[in-house]
């Protein structure tokens, strides 16, 4: 069980993440996964980065991160919201079919679904890998 400030040490090391250092902050991004720490509260937060607005990760979120850390935690919220905007993609390509079918939208919904398939399953392999590897040790 890892703890707020163990999370953001990973997320710092992280050689993957961008990591920014203000006057009074220090943040460290990774895919859909904000972490925020203030120098002089010491406060963290845990931000979904996905939406227009970020917003704070809930109890159940975090809990991904206190639990197995850093990188798994990005790695599940991040194919958690791949999943839901696949699911709003699946839903607008419903709805052209049924509607207007406008051939022109409905191919670029395709061609974004697709994208989103081929992340959401190259991040779902890279989590398996993961998996497997910490149970072969």
């Amino acid at each position: 069980m890892y703890d707020l400030g163990d999370i953001f040490k990973q997320a710092l090391t992280d050689t993957k993440s961008a990591k920014i250092i203000e006057n009074g902050y220090q943040s460290v991004s990774l895919l859909d996964v904000k972490i925020i720490k203030d120098d002089y509260t010491h406060e963290i937060d845990l931000l979904n980065t996905s939406k227009r607005y970020y917003t704070k990760l809930t109890d159940i979120q975090i809990n991904y991160f206190k639990e197995k850390g850093w990188r798994y935690g990005v790695n599940i919220l991040t194919l958690s919201n791949y999943g839901s905007k696949l699911n709003k993609i699946e839903e607008s390509i419903r709805d052209e079919v049924n509607g207007k079918s406008s051939d022109k939208v409905i191919k670029q919904l395709k061609s974004k679904r697709e994208s989103l398939m081929t992340k959401y399953t190259q991040l779902n392999n890279k989590l398996n890998d993961t998996k497997k590897e910490r149970d072969n040790i």
